[in-house]
């Protein structure tokens, strides 16, 4: 690799011990500085644990041949593929797990799915406190006993049935098979000398767990500031106590953006405590209110999936072709389309025929997602709401949206979606949440203030924010001039 190499990087590829923490912001080319590593080091065999397969399928082009690309769950489901496929599910219907347990009750099926997932996640092989998820705003230990008794005791139940092959009524999920893995107690050490943990502020306990497990040498990469994923079990291995006797390593150099966008970075950042500087090293990032009018193909990054929607159904509407960071099938759009013809009681037009068969009718539907506060049930509920003529800008929006992202007048993503990759101009949507909201609790504003992060780190040239991040800029520029004043004595 024909590479001027930073004084950082060059620390990294020089560091041989059997326990590495390299924090790296965003566009610091940890990436590449992984890729150098084992090109240099190229004796050695190599384990690369990408979060999730687009991940993994950019690594596979750039790796040399001594590395092996996976995810996780890539590496546990063969020995669970012959054995599970026939019973495989992305998630669990509350209808379907209702039915199992033979239960009404919206609010202990929701509790008992969320416990189960969150033991899936975590390292623990039974279930405990920990994975109590809040019902009506109350933690699990302020919850009745009975309540937390039932819960478990259902949990188990499902879990026993999950792993059962026999059993179809309770489909194994991918954190059920990795869950198994990891209980089987698998040493990757036998085969690979090194594992290179990206991305490892978004590993969950049970990730985390199978690798500190292993006797190789570990590396572990990350950007905490980029943890995104705390909702699904993130657990931030970063910041893990086992890696305090780590050699700690940083990339503060981004190569992405400039000074304007650095100094916008250490703003945000400076609200999480963050004292070490993001540094632009690349293009001279303009930042403006909103994009100049030449802007070309402008990303339009929103918090929320809702907001893409409506975005997507606003602009195809006025004849803007659209791209979808994710492809547009990922958004729900079909489930979305299914909902709007069953609320207008057209079952013959819904063609996935499982809502026929887990809901009698909407009003169940939007009794049972006022119940549990389906995330996803009421967001579809909400966008069928917002239009009179849905039918139609549903068609129009399949109509407007293309496959290549060349082709496009607007990229639309989620500051989730936006995560790992780089666009020519961004603007920051309006419906991020301000951290600034003292009724916000502290995990949600550092949540909040990542996501910031992340969506304002994304732009080469122009980047428009938001007013939630202009009011950030305003609070620091207020803090920066009263710690003057106070410093002059004033």
């Amino acid at each position: 690799m024909d590479i001027n190499w930073t004084s950082e990087q060059l620390e990294f590829l020089n560091c041989t011990a059997p326990l590495i923490r390299l924090r790296a912001f965003a566009g610091a080319s940890k990436t590449t500085s992984l890729e150098g590593y084992s090109r240099k080091h190229n004796r050695l065999k190599y384990l690369y644990l990408a979060y999730n397969k687009a991940i993994r399928d950019e690594a596979k082009k750039r790796f040399p041949k001594n590395v092996v690309c996976a995810t996780t769950h890539e590496l546990a489901y063969k020995g669970y593929r012959a054995k599970y496929e026939h019973k495989l599910e992305g998630g669990l219907r509350l209808g379907d797990m209702a039915k199992v347990l033979n239960t009404n009750d919206w609010t202990v099926v929701r509790a008992v799915v969320d416990t189960l997932n969150n033991f899936l996640c975590s390292p623990l092989e039974t279930f405990h406190e920990s994975h109590l998820p809040m019902v009506k705003r109350m933690p699990g230990s302020q919850m009745p006993p009975s309540f937390i008794e039932n819960v478990f005791k259902s949990a188990e139940y499902l879990w026993e049935r999950m792993i059962d092959p026999e059993d179809t009524s309770v489909p194994l999920l991918h954190d059920g098979y990795l869950k198994m893995y990891l209980l089987s107690n698998p040493d990757l050490s036998r085969t690979y000398d090194v594992i290179l943990a990206d991305e490892s502020q978004d590993l969950n306990g049970l990730t985390l767990a199978l690798i500190k497990k292993q006797s190789c040498r570990k590396i572990f990469v990350g950007d905490r500031h980029q943890e995104l994923y705390r909702f699904r079990g993130s657990d931030n291995a970063l910041d893990d106590p086992d890696l305090d006797d780590a050699v700690d390593l940083r990339l503060t150099r981004s190569f992405r953006f400039g000074p304007a966008t650095a100094a916008l970075a250490n703003i945000i950042l400076s609200f999480k405590g963050e004292t070490v500087p993001v540094i632009g090293a690349g293009a001279r990032t303009k930042i403006r209110s909103t994009l100049d009018s030449d802007a070309k193909r402008p990303a339009l990054l929103h918090r929320t999936v809702m907001g893409v929607i409506l975005s997507a159904l606003d602009y195809t509407a006025a004849g803007k072709k659209v791209f979808w960071i994710g492809k547009i099938d990922s958004y729900q759009i079909s489930s979305i389309e299914d909902l709007y013809w069953f609320s207008e009681g057209r079952t013959d037009k819904v063609k996935n025929k499982r809502l026929l068969k887990e809901f009698s009718d909407w009003h169940q539907y939007l009794t049972i997602a006022e119940e549990t506060k389906d995330r996803e049930m009421v967001r579809a509920i909400k966008i069928i709401n917002a239009y009179d003529d849905l039918e139609a800008r549903l068609r129009q929006m399949r109509a407007m949206t293309v496959n290549e992202e060349d082709k496009a007048d607007i990229i639309l993503a989620t500051a989730h979606r936006s995560k790992g990759l780089e666009f020519d101009n961004v603007a920051l949507m309006d419906d991020f949440p301000d951290p600034l909201d003292p009724q916000m609790d502290h995990g949600s504003r550092e949540d909040e203030l990542n996501l910031l992060y992340v969506a304002a780190t994304r732009a080469k040239y122009q980047l428009a924010v938001n007013q939630v991040v202009i009011g950030l800029m305003r609070e620091h520029a207020y803090k920066v001039k009263m710690a003057a004043k106070q410093a002059q004595g004033v």
